[in-house]
């Protein structure tokens, strides 16, 4: 019998698997929610006049809104990373299954988080921040 080209990844250990749906589930609810502080800081600076105006300071308000917004996305990217650390610190390696399953965790909410980023960058160039 040939021996395989590809060696099996076996099975992605169910504690982690389900650890990392919760961390997808809290990145995409609070992707929900900042697009609507998004929506809403997007009004504001649209509005927005000069520096001194009371509109400018609203939409200074409303972007760090947007900024604190980002903040389940970040705490979850952090414990995707924290996880493969801590594997690789307790037993020295990661099994490919399980690598990948993080590394598919972790690339769903680093994009998301690279998309957040993009909108608050751009809501700060056009107030001029």
């Amino acid at each position: 019998m040939p021996i395989p080209n590809v060696p099996s990844t076996g099975a992605v250990d169910l504690a982690l698997e389900t650890r990392l749906a919760q961390l997808i589930d809290e990145v995409r609810a609070g992707d929900q929610a900042f697009v609507a502080v998004a929506d809403q800081a997007e009004r504001f600076v649209a509005a927005a006049s000069n520096p001194d105006s009371e509109s400018w300071i609203t939409a200074q308000q409303a972007l760090s809104a947007l900024v604190e917004a980002r903040g389940p996305t970040a705490r979850a990217l952090s414990d995707i990373d924290a996880i493969a650390a801590q594997r690789l610190e307790t037993t020295g390696w990661i099994t490919p299954a399980n690598f990948a399953a993080i590394e598919a965790a972790a690339s769903e909410a680093g994009a998301i988080d690279r998309r957040q980023a993009a909108v608050v960058d751009a809501l700060l160039r056009r107030l001029g921040g």
